[in-house]
């Protein structure tokens, strides 16, 4: 995640399970709703596949986290599948607020109706693991989702959001990302990534 997340034109996020809790460890950082959202995706997808380290690309594909190469060919595939319904994205500060700028759907796109998400997460997070399989081990996290919200509709036309920057400082992230989302675990449509300035 930590090399990815330089990657040029890439946005990465990492949502913990909760799933493995019972093996020893309470994993901090994991939810019952990013167990959902995994579910979500493998029911979108009609496979059914639910595992870790499980790596989702642009809400269409998925491969395992530990692989490199499935990863980039996962990335290249999705820019090929979304080329022509991909929506311009931008995050900015302005005065107190934090707006969300969306394009128009392309032309030829028949996707003209999504969902805006906020996801506020962390930049890194480092955790000492006291049990379970990982006992004794350090592990710094990328990107951990602190919370994710919908935020707004879009509907195919340019459209701008405006959040209050407070407020999502409060949350406890310092890094936002949006996404434009078809329904709720559908393709990725567009994405931006905006990190406030420590307050």
């Amino acid at each position: 995640m930590t090399q990815l997340k330089n990657k040029p034109g890439v946005i990465t996020l990492s949502f913990s399970v909760d799933y493995w809790n019972y093996l020893g460890w309470h994993d901090t950082l994991s939810s019952p709703e990013n167990s959902d959202r995994q579910r979500d995706y493998a029911m979108a997808r009609g496979d059914g596949k639910v595992y870790t380290p499980q790596v989702v690309v642009d809400g269409i594909d998925h491969v395992n986290g530990a692989n490199e190469a499935a990863i980039e060919m996962a990335i290249r595939n999705a820019e090929r599948r979304l080329r022509d319904v991909k929506v311009p994205m931008t995050m900015r500060a302005e005065g107190d607020s934090l707006l969300v700028d969306i394009g128009r759907a392309p032309e030829k796109s028949d996707m003209r109706q999504a969902t805006v998400w906020l996801a506020v997460a962390k930049d890194k997070e480092t955790v000492k693991i006291t049990r379970g399989e990982n006992r004794g081990e350090t592990i710094t996290y990328t990107h951990p989702v602190r919370e994710l919200m919908p935020v707004g509709m879009w509907k195919g036309e340019p459209t701008t959001l405006r959040l209050p920057l407070k407020d999502l400082h409060g949350i406890g992230g310092d890094c936002l990302v949006s996404l434009l989302q078809v329904e709720g675990a559908g393709p990725v449509l567009g994405a931006a990534m905006f990190e406030p300035k420590p307050q």
